[in-house]
């Protein structure tokens, strides 16, 4: 079975594509990479936030 799961992404990008996702998973790793090219873990120890969720929040839009 493989676990590394690519995601595919339209030839034209739409303006959705600057939302920060995942592109690629490595579950045995526990990294991901995000479409923008990050990569990072999405291990949460003691309680902390994971890697990824700190780039997503730090990446996120707001909207008024």
């Amino acid at each position: 079975m493989n676990l590394n799961l690519k995601r595919n992404m339209p030839a034209d990008p739409t303006p959705d594509a600057a939302r920060h996702v995942i592109d690629e998973y490595r579950h045995r790793a526990q990294t991901v990479t995000c479409t923008c090219g990050w990569h990072g873990s999405t291990v949460s120890a003691d309680g902390r936030t994971s890697e990824w969720s700190r780039h997503v929040a730090e990446n996120r839009r707001t909207t008024r």
